[in-house]
């Protein structure tokens, strides 16, 4: 079986720019313990990671430990000696895993409280400056407001009209 090709190959055009920005490289660049470095972690990253801890340990850690000691539980899945032993690290581990995963939803409702809290008091110490009008940020109470309403379980009562 022979197989053509349907068109030419066509020379590499080395007179085109490239389609994004190009830098030169630094020695740093190439060297292994750059690659091995990690970005400092920012504010965000901090108050997450923070967040999951106590989201895992406040609802979650609670929650396996009502589980464990429930009159319900088997004891085909007990784990001798050393499932007593270890439960607590292995309930810790499970929910920190939780709270990374099942969790996030909490975690970020929570770490958007704080982040929007620490907004608004940075604009009014600014504002006790006189440097910004004392007003909160618009987008930042409609997005508590809308959370609020969430966090509750009812609609967003701030958007209803009132009788």
């Amino acid at each position: 079986m022979k197989i053509t090709p349907s068109a030419a190959l066509k020379p590499l055009d080395l007179s085109r720019k490239p389609h994004g920005t190009t830098r030169q490289l630094a020695p740093r660049d190439l060297s292994p313990e750059a690659r091995l470095m990690k970005a400092a972690p920012t504010q965000h990253d901090r108050i997450r990671k923070q967040t999951e801890k106590w989201v895992s340990q406040t609802f979650f850690g609670t929650l396996l430990k009502q589980m464990d000691d429930s009159p319900f539980k088997s004891e085909l899945f007990s784990g001798g000696r050393g499932g007593q032993a270890f439960s607590s690290l292995y309930h810790q581990q499970l929910a920190d895993r939780i709270a990374r995963g099942a969790g996030h939803k909490l975690v970020n409702t929570i770490v958007r409280r704080i982040e929007a809290k620490q907004a608004y008091q940075k604009q009014q110490g600014s504002a006790a400056k006189g440097t910004v009008p004392a007003t909160p940020p618009a987008d930042a109470s409609a997005a508590l407001k809308r959370h609020e309403g969430r966090f509750h379980g009812r609609r967003n009562v701030a958007a209803a009209p009132r009788a």
